[in-house]
């Protein structure tokens, strides 16, 4: 029995909405007929050369299109469009039973269907152990969901978490290496094709690299790229990391150049899951982060995983170190 019978999936009206590298590598591993199923990819962290890729594989909603990079317009840009947008989500997910991927993003309470939540990584986590973002009377106005997480109705996580009494009997935990291990030759090169990884893409990195997973601070916040690089760059350098030695993985939202910044270092590219170096027996000294959940996929492939929260030489805005700290790693 595959990770979805587990929880009663037993209908082949499902649609899987995903908007990250991460929980999508982690649906394909649980459902073994992924094939057979409709995906509608959204937001701004998948790229439309990788939508492109996994057309090659399965169905693609050409709805996709619409929701890349967001999944709906500005309503103060254009009041009916927002609404006819919302009404049209509500049209195509009438045509499913049940909803896989990233669920707690449908944001549209008119939308009534079955959800399981593909764990996304520390939005996930947080919000089990915490608890739904409050809305106010204008988000609902909106038409947005005022508690995305209460409507999930059965959470897929890589490690247990921590959980509210509310979550309690609604969470399953995966191991992804055990997942991985029982594809075939066949199924694991399927995956790497639609990530476009090979093993040789990681052949320069050894146990003396330390890997450093950036976030998109400056992208989505009153925050500049010159501070969020000169933060990081102070932080590899009291860590005591061989600039040659560098390895920096790009969030998928970044556009910031670190190639430019950090001219000796190793980039990879950022439309993977990190997951799958640990897989592919990749091994690295340290695991850097601010407060990136990626990095724990690398526990018994390095030496050490270090959150480093938010300096003080990063001289962030008091909104964006109080997001980090408030995650307590």
């Amino acid at each position: 029995m595959n990770v979805l019978e587990k929880i009663g999936v037993s209908t082949d009206r499902v649609l899987v909405f995903e908007s990250t590298y991460y929980s999508l590598f982690l649906y394909l591993l649980c459902d073994p007929n992924w094939r057979e199923k409709d995906f509608l990819i959204f937001g701004d962290r998948i790229s439309i050369e990788f939508i492109e890729r996994l057309k090659n594989f399965t169905k693609v909603l050409e709805d996709s299109y619409q929701f890349i990079p967001k999944p709906m317009p500005k309503i103060l840009n254009n009041p009916y469009n927002y609404i006819s947008r919302k009404i049209a989500q509500k049209k195509l997910f009438s045509q499913y039973d049940i909803c896989i991927g990233h669920a707690r993003q449908i944001n549209n309470w008119l939308i009534d269907i079955k959800r399981i939540q593909i764990e996304d990584g520390t939005a996930t986590h947080y919000e089990l152990a915490h608890g739904d973002k409050k809305r106010g009377l204008v988000d609902i106005l909106c038409l947005k969901e005022p508690n995305k997480v209460s409507r999930i109705d059965h959470f897929v996580v890589s490690k247990p978490i921590h959980l509210l009494p509310a979550f309690e009997g609604k969470v399953v935990v995966i191991d992804f290496f055990k997942l991985w291990a029982g594809k075939d030759f066949k199924q694991q090169s399927e995956i790497l094709d639609i990530f476009n990884v090979a093993a040789s893409d990681f052949s320069l990195i050894d146990q003396t690299c330390s890997i450093l997973f950036t976030q998109p601070w400056s992208e989505s916040n009153n925050y500049t790229e010159i501070k969020k690089v000169n933060g990081y760059r102070r932080l590899v350098q009291e860590l005591g990391v061989d600039p040659s030695k560098l390895v920096i993985k790009p969030h998928p939202r970044e556009v910031t150049d670190y190639q430019h910044h950090f001219p000796e270092a190793i980039i990879l590219k950022s439309s993977f899951p990190c997951e799958l170096m640990p897989i592919l027996n990749v091994r690295v000294n340290k695991v850097i982060s601010l407060s990136s959940t990626a990095g724990n996929c690398f526990d018994g492939f390095c030496e050490e995983i270090i959150y480093a929260g938010a300096p003080d030489y990063f001289e962030m805005p008091p909104k964006l170190r109080h997001s980090i700290t408030k995650l307590g790693l």
